[in-house]
């Protein structure tokens, strides 16, 4: 800027060297002479600064198309940048997405685990409680079963003076004897199968 403020000064100060030849011829002719000495100087000195300024100007416009191919790439790198930007967006919009659906399933599947694991705990119970009362009528049947076969022993052994004797209308002896021993039996049923 500096140097073209200076150019311009000393291309008005030849301009108006130029412009008044009138006034060099009519001086002397040894001062007409300096004076186109100092005038084709002058010229010789713009001529230099006319070159290094194209000169200046040629190395300003390579630096400027430099600088402009640089801005080109980095605009079309910013645009790729941009591009990569919004698709790493959307891909972590689906992430996030399929991640909130993989926690809304993930709390279902915990929500059905605990479910099960309550109705295991309960079929558990319920075995337990089975077993028990399988063992209680386990028990309570090998009774029964014995009983029963009390009740087949005396029922065995019963003779037939014994079934007479049972009949017999006057005394009634055997009758009752049997009557006890029949209300003795039903007794051990009955408490065998109230579970006492």
């Amino acid at each position: 800027m500096c140097a073209s403020r200076t150019t311009l000064a000393i291309l008005l100060l030849a301009a108006a060297f130029i412009a008044t030849p009138g006034i060099a011829a009519e001086k002397k002719g040894d001062s007409g002479k300096a004076e186109v000495r100092r005038l084709q100087q002058i010229q010789r000195q713009l001529e230099r600064e006319k070159i290094r300024l194209a000169e200046e100007k040629a190395s300003a416009e390579t630096e400027l198309g430099e600088v402009r191919k640089k801005v080109d790439g980095e605009s079309r790198r910013a645009a790729g940048l941009s591009r990569d930007v919004k698709t790493l967006r959307a891909e972590g919009e689906a992430m996030a997405a399929k991640l909130a659906e993989t926690e809304a399933e993930l709390a279902r599947t915990r929500e059905a685990q605990r479910a099960a694991e309550a109705e295991g705990k309960r079929l558990q119970a319920a075995l337990k409680a089975e077993k028990q009362q399988l063992q209680v009528c386990t028990e309570r049947g090998q009774e029964l079963r014995k009983v029963s076969g009390e009740i087949l022993d005396l029922y065995e052994k019963k003779s037939c003076l014994d079934s007479s004797l049972q009949h017999e209308p006057f005394t009634g002896l055997k009758r009752v004897e049997i009557e006890n021993a029949v209300e003795d039996m039903r007794e051990k049923l009955d408490s065998r199968r109230a579970g006492s």
